[in-house]
């Protein structure tokens, strides 16, 4: 992915150590439906609409979450994928009226991110190889080390416990509350995995940086291949009321996902740019992350603006809302 990424050990197809496990792999056979000329797959539904939210951000695209309130954190990956430029030190917070600020700094790469319900903020440090929890005024600290390779995606589980999509390792890390850490699933299913996001029965999804699948892992750690998305190069990805909203990076699209794994093209021509409009009329532009406002009308996507980059470049940014209809 990037020179921020540890040397990647040999993926094993057995391990003796901690709680990870070692999964079955199963492949299942995508679907795509495309839109309709009116911008939605479902004729009856009102036209899913594109627009620009806050424009040219002076980061480069990392993670977006969404906390209770509606406002919208973004994180500063850095400059570029290659690693050389200096690592994204800021979060960024954009009000649902596009009004954008800093919210912290002082990071080393900051990729994923996650709310907790109690309002304190996880942030992913590729650069640094570490987890920092980040207190609701901005103060921060560094979290946990061990076990973390590379983080990008996080997300909590019912328990409380943070899984670590560790990009550098093709792994998932499990960390406790208290900050002990244990691998939890290993596999050749995840290829850098990127977004991870978690639906109500426990089953984690995974986005899948280095290819483009979408990885399904239960709650005992067994992995089967649930989609696959064009364009090779997938972003983040986010659940929210029975199905998947999964960011097609490199074939600039946002794409919506079954979870038996029926894969509907949501919005995006494939051709990239920054272009505001319906759903079937709207372009993108290496999106990476995603996140949904708390009552589920708006998607919030990160696009790189400098049109010239040919997804090396990440920074400046570009927040998009993606306006499903109510």
């Amino acid at each position: 992915m990037n020179e921020y990424l540890v040397r990647r050990s040999p993926i094993r197809s057995t391990l003796g150590v901690g709680a990870a496990v070692v999964v079955s792999i199963s492949v299942a056979t995508p679907t795509l439906t495309r839109l309709d000329p009116a911008g939605s797959a479902d004729p009856g539904q009102a036209a899913v609409m594109v627009e620009t939210l806050s424009p040219s951000l002076d980061g480069g695209s990392g993670g977006i979450s969404v906390g209770a309130d509606g406002r919208i954190y973004v994180a500063d990956f850095g400059q570029n994928l290659g690693g050389g430029g200096k690592p994204g030190t800021k979060i960024f917070v954009v009000t649902p009226d596009g009004e954008a600020s800093v919210f912290a700094e002082g990071f080393r790469g900051a990729s994923g991110n996650e709310m907790g319900p109690d309002g304190v903020f996880y942030q992913s440090n590729i650069a640094g190889g570490y987890i920092s929890k980040v207190q609701p005024d901005g103060s921060h600290e560094q979290w946990v080390s061990e076990g973390i390779q590379s983080p990008v995606g996080l997300v909590l589980d019912a328990a409380g416990d943070l899984i670590v999509a560790n990009c550098g390792s093709g792994s998932l890390q499990r960390v406790k509350p208290d900050g002990t850490s244990a691998r939890f699933v290993e596999t050749p299913l995840l290829q850098c995995p990127n977004g991870i996001t978690m639906d109500e029965e426990g089953t984690f999804y995974v986005a899948n940086f280095s290819n483009g699948n979408v990885i399904r892992i239960t709650a005992a750690g067994e992995a089967s291949q649930l989609a696959t998305i064009p364009g090779n190069n997938n972003g983040h990805l986010i659940y929210h009321d029975g199905v998947l909203y999964v960011v097609g990076r490199s074939a600039h699209q946002i794409f919506k996902v079954s979870l038996s794994g029926e894969v509907e093209l949501l919005a995006g021509t494939g051709e990239q740019g920054l272009d505001d409009g319906a759903a079937n009329e709207a372009t993108f532009s290496y999106p990476n992350d995603i996140g949904v406002s708390p009552d589920g009308r708006y998607l919030y996507v990160n696009d790189v603006a400098d049109l010239s980059s040919t997804g090396g470049l990440l920074s400046p940014m570009v927040v998009r809302r993606i306006d499903l209809g109510g």
